[in-house]
């Protein structure tokens, strides 16, 4: 007994030995990683930013690491929290000064920021922000680089706008003492005439507005209708809107980027004037933003779908920022290793390199200055200007309904005029110029489908017959941004744009009522079939006006979407398909982009690509695997049990042992062909086929073992022919078992 025990004890010590040295090889071979610091508001009143902000970035991180990380280098985040506090931001910067980290990502406010880049510039790390907008943060210090247009450019965009599409005359400018409040009036002023403009400044110095402020009593009092822009960072903006609409303002008011997000309403909730009229401090009230996710493209709605699936909420432009600077970030490190400068060094991660790391990080930051070494992020190309900001468009919204959505209509920056009569737009009235900036006047067009039924699925075909009505909501009464198309459509006369079921005009709006019942065609993944999960796309798009002039967006308010974007309908709609069930209906935008220069010879050296709007209804089906099983794999079943029920036949019925098997495998061949009949021709192995191939191959098990038992019988070894045939039933048990056990835990969900 002991000589037994030693020696399993001897076993299992050499085991934990293997185990640790080939751990411990696996820690010497591992590469040290790539720190970043991320400083941010991750607890005090904006700690929810905070959060949002870390969330975006290590969506970021987690891609670039996935892939191998930084020239096989993984990616670290160290968090620093500021609270909101420029002191504890100076306090942190510092420790970021000493710390391994050759890259700083943050901060979120604009004050705290500013405390820690003196610091920052003392030790020589670059930082990179995707919120903080003071136009001081990075003329001040060549370390700092911001992924958004500084606060003066967007205020002088809101300023453009307020020309351009809203044609108001007078304005009055509400702006603080601050950094921030500076930057903001310098830049609207730069931008809309003096004579139009009244500029009210409030001061903040003891880091509150207050209620008898006497700048609000005449900004408030001023004579005259006009609109009120507010130009104030997060921590006085929510403060000023109060205390405006307690003054009696109930017109049109807009607010900086801060206020640009959903969230911001919980400012009011509490506020006795919102809980007796919903919306007296939300009505009429506007704000610009760097990314709005109802009217942006395929990369933007990828990452808000990836963002939701791992916060749980939906993301705002904070987070877009976050992200696209982490990707910034990201880049610079990889350029770092072939930049001409460092000749092939990239970060080296040693003791006495952490200088030479900073300073290659910053240098290719620096590098990503034009279109041409432009990183794609979630609007589209990013790069650096001289002052090391990004020129980012500025778009504007509205919240109605506590949603936060794109206004009718918008100003699209025209980066590359190239190929593009501008005096034939501007006299179109496609096109507005200031100064040398010239801006393309986009036609936003709120876009609904609402499904009546959806009648049949023919995965054979690959088509399917639906019926539901089709309306877009917009400015002008321009019939453009109705020439639409549906590509998959099979009769093409089953939409005419031309002729809608309704028209007219509602709230301002230009409204447009569609109703289509015809065959779609489509794609269908029957990788998983019979347990698959179906999408059935809807896509229309519009082919004669560029993305520029008019795109689709996600009508929030007539679908009455949820937060996450899906539909909350009834499944009423689908009841017809037996074989299906309903999961969700889902909506996205997205365009078509050609790079084509159509024979166009001005186009010839242009790297400018143009993009179609396009608008999609995303109907998902998960087939109902029970019922299909039931009806066309319950002989398949069967034949299951009966070839397994030869393996406990007695050694009189041999023939049977291998004829049952036999003949199983030539009905179940049968009858693979006729599933293989309703999924026609497809070119990969789908899951119902995996399962017919696994029987074949236990078909062919139970004739060798009733063959080899004959065999071990014949030779007198009675005993190994027994043990051969309780093999041979654990091993088809056990295959059986497990294939059920692989199949409930890959698609029971």
């Amino acid at each position: 007994m002991k000589p037994r025990l030693t020696m399993w004890l001897a076993v299992v010590a050499g085991v934990v030995l293997v185990l640790a040295v080939a751990w411990a090889a696996v820690l010497w071979t591992r590469p040290e990683p790539v720190r970043i610091a991320f400083a941010n508001s991750l607890s005090g009143p904006s700690a929810a930013t905070g959060t949002e902000s870390l969330v975006a970035t290590q969506l970021a991180i987690d891609e670039v690491n996935a892939k191998g990380g930084v020239n096989g280098r993984p990616i670290e985040l160290v968090l620093f929290d500021d609270a909101s506090n420029p002191a504890v931001a100076r306090a942190n910067a510092q420790a970021i000064a000493d710390s391994p980290c050759v890259a700083v990502l943050g901060h979120y406010l604009s004050s705290a920021s500013l405390a820690a880049a003196p610091v920052y510039k003392d030790a020589r790390i670059p930082a990179l922000t995707g919120s903080s907008a003071a136009d001081e943060l990075t003329s001040g210090s060549d370390y700092y680089f911001r992924a958004l247009s500084p606060v003066s450019v967007q205020a002088r965009s809101i300023a453009e706008h307020l020309r351009a599409v809203m044609k108001e005359p007078k304005v009055r400018l509400v702006h603080t003492r601050d950094s921030y409040g500076k930057s903001f009036e310098r830049g609207f002023a730069t931008a809309y005439p003096a004579e139009q403009l009244r500029v009210f400044g409030l001061d903040v110095a003891a880091g509150q507005i207050g209620s008898t402020d006497e700048a609000l009593d005449s900004a408030a009092q001023e004579s005259g209708p006009a609109v009120i822009v507010v130009g104030a960072a997060t921590d006085f903006s929510a403060d000023i809107v109060k205390a405006l609409r307690r003054r009696g303002i109930k017109g049109t008011i807009i607010a900086s980027q801060a206020a640009a997000r959903e969230s911001y309403l919980q400012n009011f909730a509490n506020e006795p004037e919102e809980k007796a009229h919903p919306g007296f401090f939300s009505d009429n009230l506007y704000a610009a933003s760097s990314l709005m996710f109802d009217s942006a493209g395929v990369a933007a709605q990828v990452f808000a779908a990836d963002y939701k699936a791992k916060a749980g909420t939906s993301p705002s432009w904070v987070a877009g920022g976050s992200y696209d600077a982490a990707r910034l970030m990201i880049d610079a490190l990889k350029r770092a290793a072939v930049h001409p400068r460092f000749m092939g060094q990239g970060i080296q991660k040693r003791s006495d390199s952490k200088v030479a790391d900073r300073d290659r990080v910053r240098v290719a930051l620096a590098a990503i200055d034009s279109p041409k070494s432009a990183v794609v992020g979630l609007t589209g190309r990013l790069y650096f200007n001289a002052n090391r900001d990004i020129p980012r468009p500025i778009r504007l919204g509205f919240f109605r309904y506590g949603l936060f959505v794109t206004a009718p209509l918008q100003l699209v920056p025209i980066d590359q005029p190239y190929g593009i009569d501008l005096a034939a737009e501007r006299e179109a009235g496609h096109v507005v110029m200031f100064g040398d900036r010239h801006y393309w006047i986009q036609r936003v067009v709120y876009t609904g489908i609402d499904i009546v039924r959806v009648t049949r699925i023919d995965v054979r075909q690959n088509s399917f017959s639906v019926d539901f009505y089709l309306w877009m909501r917009f400015a002008g009464d321009d019939e453009a941004q109705t020439h639409v198309e549906f590509p998959a459509l099979a009769d093409r006369g089953a939409f005419d744009p031309a002729q809608p079921i309704q028209a007219g005009r509602e709230d301002g709006l230009s409204y447009r009522l569609y109703r289509i019942s015809s065959d779609f065609k489509a794609r269908f993944d029957l990788h998983d079939y019979p347990f698959d999960t179906q999408q059935l796309r809807l896509h229309l798009q519009n082919t004669e006006q560029r993305r520029e002039l008019i795109t689709y967006v996600i009508d929030r308010f007539g679908l009455r979407l949820a937060d996450d974007g899906n539909s909350r309908a009834e499944d009423g709609a689908y009841s017809g398909l037996q074989l299906w069930r309903f999961i969700g209906l889902s909506y996205f935008v997205d365009s078509l982009s050609t790079g084509s220069t159509l024979g166009r010879a001005s186009l010839f050296g242009a790297e400018a690509s143009m993009e179609f709007a396009g608008f999609n209804a995303v109907i998902t089906l998960r087939r109902t695997s029970a019922i299909y099983m039931l009806k066309n794999l319950l002989p398949l079943f069967l034949l299951v049990l009966v070839v397994f029920a030869t393996l406990f036949f007695p050694e009189t019925m041999f023939r049977e042992r291998v004829t049952i098997p036999v003949t199983s495998i030539l009905a179940s061949a049968v009858l693979l062909v006729a599933v293989n009949g309703q999924i026609g021709d497809v070119g990969y192995t789908v899951v119902v086929e995996e399962m017919f191939y696994i029987f074949f191959v236990l078909c062919l098990m139970t004739m060798l073992a009733g063959y080899k038992h004959e065999k071990l019988r014949d030779a007198g070894r009675k005993r190994a022919a027994v043990v051969l045939d309780h093999a041979a039933q654990v091993i088809y048990a056990g295959t059986v078992l497990a294939v059920i056990v692989v199949l409930y835990r890959r698609y029971a969900g």
